[in-house]
């Protein structure tokens, strides 16, 4: 899955058609949801629940379960179908649409999301070990489709899209308006096939980049930095700000968490252990989450007590996850490090070792990705070919010490911002201060 976007504020004649058909959509189908998005992976369940079902009320009806007033709205929608001057332009798809849009961006959840069935259909929710597409997840929360981070070694990355990069443009078309879903169908698609995006950079730049469409591999952990650490001179080697290898420090990356995620940190930490590392560094930037399930095994890789997680549901019961004895790192110093780009289950790992007092964290404050995510099939629209699904947000992580994640993200211990020219010029200087604080200095 890639991608994931806000939409802007609608215009005057769709803020109208929301007014007067948001019925047409309650009268068919209503659970408020929550939106995954094609690409920033949240921190989710691993099993979809099933739909929870709302009976519809009857035109002119004002039944004790009419709580959102659907009969009123329904006559609204008659009266239209039957008076409105312009009663041709009605299209029921068109109003649906806007109806679905209208209530989710009531809720101002910008993680809420309706998914067709075609999207379904075609994977918009899948954690597979491929894909096709550009390998790029992307963000909503600034007022425009963002680049959060090209996947490591991705179409997207080869071809120069950088993470903060503002999405501009898809072959020509201005992106200005379009849901998540609109985005994720028109720049993913077969492998071999091009997109043409505009963006802008973070210095202001804007570019045009044509990216040919891959199959994006979902390996997870790796054990060479994501970045040249010098640019230009150090290649795939660790090394310190005098460029000069570490070889007394061991290094994982860890890009995202799906149903391999555990494994492959399995294999790098056995080698961890061989080489009797002083330290190890844990790089979660640009990682923006994936599976609860992966994400907690691979925090009890790290911890053999504590609380890794702790979940409030709707009903503000609080269930939390703890760490088991038996992980392979569990004793070796660490220093995590974070940026703007970890997000959902890389907040969580974060924030449960820190907390838990297993190693500093290093970098800029993460996402503020917190929520439980859910996905809701829909079963009472009376369409045969299906009524998509809703991925709803049913409660809020905490913290072990408590915090909460959502909105505020994880504030590192030693704070130390990085933008792409402070990188060109000085290398990675993040790493850099993971090395030092390791090595005691």
């Amino acid at each position: 899955m890639e991608l994931s976007s806000q939409q802007s504020g609608p215009g005057l004649g769709e803020r109208t058609a929301r007014t007067a058909v948001v019925i047409f959509l309650l009268l068919a189908m209503v659970t408020l949801a929550f939106g995954l998005g094609w690409g920033l992976k949240d921190l989710s369940g691993d099993d979809a629940a099933p739909a929870s079902r709302v009976a519809a009320a009857n035109s002119g009806d004002t039944q004790e379960g009419d709580t959102v007033g659907a009969a009123i709205i329904n006559e609204i929608v008659e009266l239209l179908q039957s008076q409105y001057v312009d009663r041709d332009t009605l299209d029921p798809e068109t109003l649906r649409s806007a109806a679905i849009q209208g209530i989710i961006t009531a809720l101002n959840d910008s993680h809420t999301q309706y998914l067709t069935p075609e999207q379904l259909k075609a994977g918009a929710l899948d954690l597979d070990s491929s894909y096709d597409g550009i390998g790029a997840s992307v963000s909503d929360t600034s007022g425009a489709i963002t680049i959060v981070t090209p996947f490591r070694n991705s179409p997207a990355e080869e071809a120069g899209i950088r993470k903060g990069d503002v999405v501009l443009e898809v072959d020509g078309e201005s992106m200005a308006g379009w849901t998540t879903t609109e985005a994720v169908e028109r720049i993913r698609g077969p492998k071999g096939s091009s997109v043409t995006l505009k963006v802008r950079h973070t210095d202001g730049a804007e570019e045009t980049i044509s990216i040919t469409r891959g199959e994006i591999p979902v390996e997870s952990v790796f054990t060479e930095p994501n970045l040249e650490v010098i640019p230009g001179e150090s290649g795939t080697a660790l090394v310190d700000r005098d460029g000069k290898p570490v070889s007394n420090i061991g290094y994982v990356n860890i890009s995202q968490f799906h149903d391999r995620t555990v494994s492959e940190l399995k294999t790098k930490l056995a080698d961890v252990q061989k080489k009797g590392y002083i330290g190890l560094i844990v790089d979660l930037r640009s990682n923006p989450g994936g599976l609860l399930q992966a994400t907690v095994e691979v925090a009890d890789e790290f911890l053999d007590k504590g609380i890794i997680i702790s979940e409030v549901d709707a009903d503000g019961k609080t269930r939390s996850w703890e760490a088991k004895k038996g992980g392979l790192a569990t004793s070796i110093p660490l220093v995590i490090l974070i940026d703007g780009g970890s997000a959902s289950g890389a907040e969580v790992l974060a924030a449960a070792l820190n907390d838990n007092g297993r190693g500093q964290i290093v970098g800029t404050r993460s996402f503020g990705k917190g929520t439980v995510n859910q996905l809701q099939e829909l079963k009472d629209c009376g369409d045969p070919n299906g009524c998509g699904a809703l991925y709803i947000s049913v409660g809020r992580w905490l913290t072990p010490t408590g915090e909460q994640i959502e909105g505020l993200g994880v504030k590192p211990d030693i704070e130390l911002p990085m933008t792409y020219d402070e990188y060109l010029d000085q290398g990675d200087i993040q790493l850099f201060k993971a090395i030092e604080v390791l090595q005691g200095k």
